[in-house]
């Protein structure tokens, strides 16, 4: 990493550093850079893609239909109701 590209990051991100913090930056930035030109080295052809790092499964239940109340059970528990519906407090005049 060039001290342009560390100062435009520095910029880019609004953060200041001093000159032996930037030092120390680039150094990182230099030990990276050498461990990705040895991970690129790495035959990696016959590997299968990685997405998870353990095995997903779904472990949700299948989604069933079900209706466990009558239309006139729930009826019983509304403070009003007319036919089939529950009423309400009218809230917009």
């Amino acid at each position: 990493m060039t001290s342009e590209k560390l100062k435009g990051l520095l910029d880019l991100n609004e953060l200041a550093l001093t000159d032996d913090e930037q030092t120390v930056m680039q150094n990182i930035f230099k030990a990276m850079e050498q461990n990705e030109k040895v991970l690129e080295k790495v035959d990696t052809t016959d590997t299968k893609v990685m997405v998870h790092v353990m095995p997903m499964t779904n472990v949700l239940r299948e989604d069933v239909r079900n209706q466990p109340f009558t239309r006139d059970e729930l009826l019983k528990g509304a403070p009003e109701c007319s036919d089939d519906s529950w009423q309400v407090p009218r809230l917009v005049k």
